[in-house]
């Protein structure tokens, strides 16, 4: 719980660090909840701990664009709030403050699909 708590915390530092930039706040937000869905070792055909341990071993391999890619992060934080409660009520947070709406689960399916129709896959 004391990290769920401390997520929390990060998110409204990011907020309150630049209150007018949404757009730094939802990558940096994005980019946090990957990590957090990682630590709990959320997985889909491969990203995100797969792909990273593979790349960890040969240096060589190891492709930046791939774990930077924003749609790809997007995807994942979507498709991770759908299975976990938690990283769910992390993308509610930011969503309530980038889009001032609720987050709900339709609205997280369709943002799925439109990235899936976009060709984003892992």
């Amino acid at each position: 719980m004391e990290d769920h708590k401390h997520i929390f915390q990060l998110l409204a530092n990011y907020i309150e660090d630049d209150p007018d930039n949404m757009v730094n706040f939802y990558d940096d937000a994005m980019n946090l909840i990957r990590g957090a869905a990682a630590d709990k070792n959320i997985e889909f055909d491969g990203y995100f701990r797969e792909r990273w341990e593979i790349s960890a071993d040969t240096i060589f391999e190891f492709d930046e664009e791939y774990f930077e890619d924003e749609d790809r992060r997007d995807l994942y934080v979507f498709l991770s709030a759908l299975v976990d409660e938690v990283i769910f009520n992390y993308l509610h947070y930011v969503w309530h403050h980038v889009y001032h709406e609720e987050l709900t689960e339709d609205i997280v399916e369709r943002r799925i699909l439109e990235l899936r129709e976009k060709g984003v896959k892992f």
